[in-house]
């Protein structure tokens, strides 16, 4: 699991840093549902990704043990 490329996935999402040139939203949203699918995946950031809680994961990516926000 590539947590580098993760997180610049939802920085791009969450507008922290802008997409790289010849590449669209479309397809960083796409690696992203990949993402939320791989096997091994940490529970609490495949529930941020399969919700689209993309600030959220990025909470989560900087310090995985935060109580769980709703």
């Amino acid at each position: 699991m590539n947590f580098d490329q993760i997180r610049y996935d939802l920085e791009c999402i969450t507008q922290q840093r802008a997409v790289d040139q010849g590449e669209s939203l479309r397809e960083v949203l796409s690696r992203l549902d990949t993402a939320s699918e791989e096997p091994g995946i940490p529970e609490r950031l495949e529930h941020y990704l399969t919700k689209r809680s993309y600030v959220k994961a990025l909470e989560w990516l900087d310090n995985p043990d935060l109580p769980h926000k709703t």
